[in-house]
């Protein structure tokens, strides 16, 4: 027996209370869950952060510098799928708004038959660049931990008098022992040689 999907939960942002309580009104019917509704930009990443919804939905004239500061705090964050219904259609508040992290931007009002339409390609947007942001950022993990290989490495073919395959054997050797990753353990042996190096130097510079 299938488990059935929760409904997606949604925050509503609009100028207008009357037409916000209308769209949620809506929406609840279309069987999606209302979560919290406010007015205009009204302290949107503090209502993100208590209601966590699924996405945001913003229906505005367009949107002030203030509300495209507080998308930015949320899609650094609380990333999570953003639409906005805008009149304004100038290419740089577009660009402005995206860059903010709005996930899809419409323009020419909120038409109750394409709302649904509309969020699930919004959804699909921002699970394709969560994608290729994750990616980027194992990318660069796993760039900066090979960098941090190679330099324990280096310190344990120093001070061991071995070579690189002796030096990387004792490693994975340490992160099997500690049930520690290869990362970690090459990390403390560096930060270890680093403290060492330092101490040494105070000694040295020491005069009786």
């Amino acid at each position: 027996m299938s488990t059935p999907q929760k409904p997606l939960r949604i925050m509503i942002a609009d100028d207008d209370a009357a037409r916000a309580q209308t769209l949620s009104a809506a929406l609840a019917e279309t069987g999606y869950e209302i979560v919290a509704v406010t007015g205009g930009d009204t302290h949107l990443h503090t209502l993100v952060a208590d209601s966590e919804p699924d996405l945001v939905l913003i229906n505005t004239e367009s949107p002030s510098r203030d509300t495209l500061e507080q998308l930015t705090t949320i899609h650094h964050k609380q990333p999570r799928p953003v639409v906005m219904f805008a009149s304004d259609e100038d290419r740089d508040t577009i660009r402005a708004a995206v860059k903010a992290g709005v996930s899809a931007y419409v323009t020419h009002g909120i038409a109750n038959s394409r709302v649904a339409s509309v969020i699930e390609t919004a959804i699909a947007q921002f699970n394709q660049h969560q994608s290729v942001v994750d990616e980027l950022k194992k990318t660069k993990q796993t760039l900066e931990e090979r960098k941090v290989l190679d330099r324990a490495k280096g310190i344990l073919m120093k001070r061991r008098s071995c070579s690189e395959e002796e030096a990387f054997a004792l490693l994975r050797q340490a992160a099997m022992n500690h049930k520690k990753r290869l990362g970690q353990v090459a990390e403390e042996i560096v930060q270890a040689a680093a403290l060492l190096d330092a101490d040494a130097g105070v000694v040295k510079g020491v005069r009786p």
